[in-house]
C-alpha cells in the first residue's frame, strides 16, 4: 500500500470518527485518561483527535492502553482496531463471512470442534425439541446474530414449558439458538464459577500453511454469566506457555491482580491444557482457508477445550501498560506473521 493510500485511509478514518462523534463516550475516555496522567481534559480530548489521525487509533483503544502516557514511538507498536479491520477487509474472504456471522451456521460447519450439543428452534420439530430439553436441565439460548455477549440467556428447560412453549418464547425473544451447557474444567471454574471464562486465540494462517498465534488473551467472568470485556469481564495476556503476564483489567480501567470474587491470583496464572488449545485452533484455523486471519474463542473442558466460536473481524486485546508495565504493542509480531 503506498503512501498516498495510507494517507487517504488514516483521512477517511478521521472523517468517519467525527461525524460518529459521541460525545459522552469521548469523554468519558478522555477522563479515564486524564486521571491516569493529570493533564487537562481539553489536551486529552486534543490528543486522542491526534492519535485518530496518526496511529488509527479508536478513542477506546486510547483509553484501553494508556496511549496518554506512551511515547510516540511507543504508540507507533500497537495495533489498533481499524488497523485490524483493514486486515480483516483485505484477508477474509467476503463470500464465506456468513459462517462467522451466524452462530447456528457456525456450529453447523464445526460440529466436530463444538464439543456441546445444539439446536436450532426454527427448523426442530417438536419431538426433537422437546428431547433436547429434557436431556438438559439447563440450556443456554442466543441469537445467532448477536455480538458482544448481546442476546444470550441460561434458562432453566422445566421454565419453557412444552416445545410449543419454548418454541414460542424463544422465537419471540429471538434466541432461535439452544446449545447444552459447557461444562469448564475445575482449574478454569476456580478463577471465577458464574461464567464460562474463555480465551481468545487470534490467529492467522500464512500462504505458506503456517498457524502463527498473533495474541493469546484469558476473559474472566467478574460478577454476570459472560465473560465479555464489554460487559464487565476483564482480561489479561498470556505467555506462548499459556501463563498470565501480568494483572487483568476491565473496562473501567481497573486492575485485578487477585479476583474481587474468589480471591484467586491472576497474576502468573496457568491456564491447563494450553497445548491442546494451540493444538485446536492450528486445527480450527485450517477449516476455512479463505478466512486465514480468526480471533477463536475456546472454552475448556474437563475433556479438552472446544471451540465457542471465531470472529473475523477480532477485536484487538493487547497488555495495558498501567497494569502491566509493557509499554510496547502487539503490531511488531502482527507484521512479523503477516510479512506487511
Amino acid at each position: 500500500m503506498g503512501a498516498l493510500d495510507r494517507a487517504y485511509r488514516k483521512a477517511r478514518f478521521f472523517v468517519r470518527r467525527v461525524t460518529s462523534f459521541d460525545r459522552e463516550r469521548v469523554v468519558q475516555f478522555a477522563r479515564q485518561s486524564a486521571r491516569l496522567s493529570k493533564a487537562p481534559l481539553w489536551w486529552v480530548t486534543l490528543d486522542m483527535a491526534w492519535c485518530a489521525v496518526r496511529y488509527e487509533a479508536t478513542f477506546e483503544n486510547y483509553s484501553e492502553w494508556d496511549f496518554r502516557i506512551l511515547s510516540g514511538r511507543e504508540r507507533s507498536t500497537y495495533m489498533t482496531d481499524p488497523k485490524s479491520f483493514h486486515l480483516s477487509r483485505r484477508l477474509n474472504d467476503d463470500a464465506v463471512r456468513a459462517a462467522f456471522d451466524d452462530k447456528i451456521e457456525f456450529a453447523g460447519r464445526f460440529q466436530g470442534e463444538l464439543g456441546r450439543e445444539w439446536i436450532d428452534i426454527r427448523s426442530a420439530s417438536d419431538d426433537d425439541l422437546a428431547a433436547f430439553l429434557s436431556r438438559h436441565d439447563r440450556v443456554i439460548t442466543k441469537d445467532p446474530s448477536g455480538v458482544g455477549g448481546n442476546g444470550i440467556q441460561i434458562r432453566d428447560s422445566a421454565d419453557l414449558g412444552t416445545a410449543a412453549d419454548a418454541r414460542r418464547t424463544l422465537t419471540d425473544a429471538g434466541q432461535v439458538l439452544a446449545e447444552q451447557l459447557i461444562v469448564q474444567h475445575e482449574d478454569m471454574a476456580r478463577l471465577y464459577p458464574g461464567s464460562v471464562n474463555s480465551l481468545r486465540v487470534v490467529a492467522y494462517r500464512d500462504p505458506d500453511d503456517e498457524v502463527h498465534i498473533l495474541a493469546a488473551v484469558l476473559k474472566i467472568g467478574n460478577g454476570g454469566i459472560i465473560d465479555n470485556f464489554s460487559n464487565g469481564g476483564m482480561y489479561t495476556m498470556l505467555g506462548d506457555d499459556g501463563r498470565a503476564l501480568h494483572p487483568a483489567s476491565d473496562e473501567e480501567g481497573h486492575a485485578f491482580a487477585v479476583h474481587p470474587s474468589t480471591g484467586v491470583e491472576i497474576t502468573g496464572y496457568q491456564v491447563p491444557l494450553f497445548d491442546e488449545v494451540k493444538a485446536l485452533v492450528d486445527t480450527l484455523a485450517r477449516r476455512v482457508p479463505e478466512m486465514p486471519y480468526i480471533g477463536w474463542d475456546i472454552a475448556i473442558t474437563p475433556d479438552g477445550p472446544v471451540v465457542i466460536e471465531g470472529n473475523h473481524n477480532s477485536g484487538v486485546f493487547q497488555s495495558k501498560p498501567s497494569v502491566s508495565g509493557i509499554r510496547q504493542g502487539l503490531l511488531p509480531r502482527y507484521r512479523a506473521a503477516m510479512r506487511f
